[in-house]
């Protein structure tokens, strides 16, 4: 491919990125925040799922509010139970640190293992909710399957977003206008192909 070929691919992608990550911010907003913050990330997923796949053509704008709203129900319910768990699992925290018996800080550690743990499934479970057609409690127990059966696929993650913070802290007025996007296109790129190679193994 020539120069001006690569810079026009690389202008097209940043402009599909900063028109996602707008559209994420503004139908979280017109959600309310709270209750808009979980379908728009879904659907943000939902278009990063189709660039990966290489359908770069799908209207962003058309697809993103279908999806918002077809969603919005379902996705609102996964994240009130994923909600309940942080909350139950800080409150834990809480407790653990101000105790002063000496099993308390191996609990506190026990702990923050588990919120990691759940961290990482609740990053898992766009991916999923965007790729498979389940059940709402199979959504979340699969994504919780996951993160428990894919450590390298979290290691990877857990690489891109320190790559990302690197690349990204030095230009902190960039932030507002990819920091949901760019994130979330690693995480999908990396589970598109643990998926692929998921039903290639269970149709050998």
């Amino acid at each position: 491919m020539k120069l001006d070929g690569i810079l026009i691919n690389f202008c097209e992608w940043i402009y599909r990125f900063l028109i996602l990550n707008f559209l994420w911010v503004a139908f979280t907003v017109m959600g309310g925040v709270v209750l808009g913050i979980m379908p728009a990330t879904v659907t943000t997923f939902y278009i990063l799922r189709k660039w990966v796949q290489g359908e770069l053509d799908i209207p962003i704008f058309k697809t993103f509010k279908d999806v918002y709203i077809k969603e919005f129900k379902n996705t609102n319910k996964c994240g009130l139970f994923f909600v309940g768990v942080f909350i139950f699992l800080a409150m834990d925290l809480n407790i653990l640190y101000k105790m002063e018996a000496l099993y308390s800080t191996a609990l506190y550690i026990l702990v923050m293992a588990v919120l990691f743990f759940v961290s990482v499934a609740f990053i898992y479970f766009f991916p999923t909710y965007v790729h498979f057609e389940l059940s709402i409690k199979d959504y979340i127990k699969n994504s919780f399957i996951l993160a428990l059966t894919s450590p390298m696929q979290t290691v990877l993650i857990g690489i891109g977003f320190g790559l990302i913070y690197y690349f990204v802290k030095g230009s902190p007025g960039l932030i507002p206008f990819f920091f949901m996007v760019i994130p979330s296109y690693w995480v999908m790129h990396i589970l598109y192909k643990r998926f692929l190679h998921l039903k290639k193994t269970l149709s050998a």
